[in-house]
């Protein structure tokens, strides 16, 4: 159903409300774990008391740079083995030799205290693959992974006391993120505080821990079959579902002579890293080193969300506009590429410009198809550049759109439009998100309607927020309902 621009405001506002195996992990000899579906969970909505909130990850963003609280994947599950987490090594060794009162506060049981912080730490393995060693965990969450039964006394501060403590000669395992002044990142009801690894333990080696306090593995087990059933009511994560058993991954050696050929070539990502190798050397021999994705910790990455077989989708919540996040959206895109459905290459299909004809059609702008190009021509800028901008323009707050190398463009071109996005922007502290709530939810309504055609044709696709990928064989096809389900929705752009 297509919702008129009125409508999309009401619902708005309602809103606003190893490099191969063995340098990877350390694996158990698990006959069950080639077959354990990978879980990830970000802070959001409730779930049988845990919380979700998948909007997106730093992997594959698409506009959305500037909302780091919602992106940070931060609780990793392996199944059917829901007792397994990874963590980095020496943790649990290094937690056993913390003073006894640290653990004390946790549990009088110190193998439980320490479990309890090991479900903790085990949210941050996934840094150890990403450009972004730090991540968003919002108390909400920490609260439902450690708290006893259905007492609700905060336990995890003592547990971030205990993973912060050091001495003169020992690091501790977390830190948590400060700004310029020195002051932690937390802004109450803004942004979640952000926590890294410290240099001990961050890109060491993932090992696998099998937790054995019975509570705690109660609470994974209802969790697992919560996701799994919010998966089989939404229709893109369906779709995903179905679409698992065609899939057909790119072994080491394909991901290696891939990359030779991208690096040569000079490739970069949407966010405009250029592809590297790091070649046994650390990442701070480049001096660049913002600027660069690395190899390395790409394929790892790839590993850490198929090894185990793939995550189940997670839908999400309002404020990601119910966006689905799965091993592939999670995947960098060049290694995604090699991917194949029912021994097809793949083709990816997207919308030109989406994100920015979908604000025309939600703000009352007056253009049709705008384009890369054309936003590129009018303000003399490069189009890889304009491209990166559009990530995050209409996602900034309101000084940071200002400060934009769009702003002339759209302010020139648009100018109702832009004033009615930074009026929106202005009404609180946190409305700035609501432009981007706002046109999450319209993408999502967009693609659910794409997959619910395709599929009703037994077509099954992959899917990356604004895009989608299919087996060669089904592009035309593909193509044709995008073009036509988008112009429903009273968004003039095309696939392609």
């Amino acid at each position: 159903m297509v919702i008129p621009n009125n409508e999309a405001q009401n619902t708005a506002e309602n809103i606003a409300k190893s490099v191969c195996n063995e340098n990877l992990i350390n694996l158990s000899t698990s006959s069950s774990f080639l077959i354990s579906p990978l879980i990830y969970v970000t802070d959001g909505s409730t779930v049988d008391g845990f919380t979700i909130d998948p909007v997106n990850t730093g992997v594959v963003g698409q506009y959305d740079s500037e909302i780091p609280d919602e992106i940070q994947v931060s609780y990793p599950l392996f199944f059917p083995n829901v007792s397994t987490i990874l963590i980095p090594k020496k943790v649990q060794r290094n937690l056993g030799r913390i003073p006894k009162k640290y653990l004390e506060n946790i549990d009088n049981d110190k193998t439980i205290a320490i479990e309890k912080c090991l479900v903790i730490v085990s949210n941050l393995s996934s840094t150890m693959f990403d450009d972004n060693r730090w991540k968003s965990l919002s108390s909400t969450l920490m609260h439902e992974q450690t708290k006893k039964g259905n007492d609700n006394t905060f336990i995890y501060p003592h547990i971030i006391k205990a993973l912060k403590y050091s001495t003169n000669n020992t690091e501790g395992i977390i830190k948590v993120k400060e700004n310029e002044f020195g002051n932690e990142t937390y802004q109450e009801g803004v942004s979640s505080k952000e926590y890294g690894l410290t240099d001990t333990y961050y890109k060491t080696r993932l090992v696998e821990y099998n937790i054995k306090n019975k509570e705690i593995l109660h609470k994974r087990n209802k969790f697992f079959y919560s996701l799994v059933k919010k998966a089989k009511e939404n229709v893109i994560a369906n779709n995903l579902i179905d679409l698992y058993a065609k899939i057909d991954l790119p072994n080491y050696n394909d991901l290696v002579m891939e990359a030779k050929k991208l690096v040569k070539a000079k490739y970069k990502s949407k966010k405009g890293k250029t592809l590297t190798f790091l070649n046994k050397h650390s990442e701070s021999y480049f001096k660049d080193v913002s600027s660069r994705s690395f190899v390395e910790n790409n394929i790892k990455q790839f590993d850490y969300l198929t090894q185990r077989s793939f995550m189940v989708p997670i839908v999400g919540d309002e404020k990601s506009g119910g966006r689905v996040v799965d091993s592939f959206t999670l995947m960098p895109s060049w290694i995604r590429k090699l991917v194949k459905i029912d021994g097809e290459r793949i083709v990816e299909v997207d919308y030109k410009a989406l994100h920015p004809n979908i604000a025309i059609s939600i703000y009352g702008g007056s253009k049709k198809y705008l384009t890369h190009d054309i936003v590129a021509e009018g303000i003399n800028l490069d189009i890889s550049d304009v491209k990166i901008q559009h990530l995050s323009y209409f996602n900034k707050r309101v000084q940071g759109m200002k400060r934009s190398a769009l702003y002339d463009f759209y302010n020139e071109s648009e100018p109702l439009m832009n004033e009615t996005i930074m009026r929106e922007k202005q009404t609180s502290l946190k409305a700035h998100r609501i432009t981007s709530m706002r046109m999450f939810a319209k993408e999502v309504e967009i693609m659910t309607e794409c997959i619910k055609q395709l599929n009703s044709r037994g077509i099954y696709v992959g899917y990356v927020y604004d895009a989608l990928f299919c087996k060669e064989s089904d592009v035309e096809i593909v193509e044709q309902i995008m073009n036509k389900v988008v112009l429903e929705f009273n968004v003039y752009t095309t696939a392609h």
